[in-house]
């Protein structure tokens, strides 16, 4: 979980000419409200299931903004245990934007790697003329188990595609 400068709980207190890492009081106190929210939902609500091991930690982007890493291992029961589960929780696929703005809106501005490749070729991510974390992804009928340990999530070619403006 990283902080979003653009919270309104942020914004609004900010002062004129004021960023968001030039106070990091107030960000530290508004991640931690949300934090503590999120780990409410994951381990007292069980969102995903019930919690029996959770560990987080939190530590500070040199952009000054305060990043968690949280780990939950859930029970027996509630271990994801084939990728239609992964589908149930994981959604790597565009909503659409017509029936879903607001959900559209925060995906496309801030859950969306790029732009990279030869549009910006000095994105950090580029090593030799190629995106190190494997940008553009191919489109993927149906999550798959991978090699890396990771899954490649369902995203499916429904014609809902998304370019990131220069």
């Amino acid at each position: 979980m990283t902080c979003n400068p653009n919270w309104p709980e942020i914004l609004h207190e900010l002062r004129p000419g004021e960023e968001a890492n030039d106070r990091p009081n107030l960000t530290s106190r508004v991640f931690n409200m949300k934090l503590n929210a999120l780990l409410k939902d994951l381990l007292q609500n069980g969102v995903l299931g019930t919690a029996v091991v959770d560990i987080h930690v939190v530590e500070w982007q040199k952009r000054g903004l305060p990043h968690g890493h949280i780990l939950i291992i859930l029970s027996s029961q509630d271990k994801s245990r084939d990728n239609n589960d992964y589908d149930r929780i994981v959604c790597a696929e565009l909503l659409d934007k017509s029936t879903h703005p607001e959900l559209y809106n925060i995906v496309t501005s801030r859950m969306l790697h790029g732009p990279c490749g030869a549009i910006h070729p000095s994105c950090p991510c580029m090593v030799n003329g190629v995106c190190s974390k494997g940008y553009p992804k191919t489109f993927q009928p149906q999550t798959e188990d991978s090699t890396s340990s990771y899954p490649t999530y369902r995203r499916r070619d429904d014609g809902r595609t998304f370019t990131h403006p220069m």
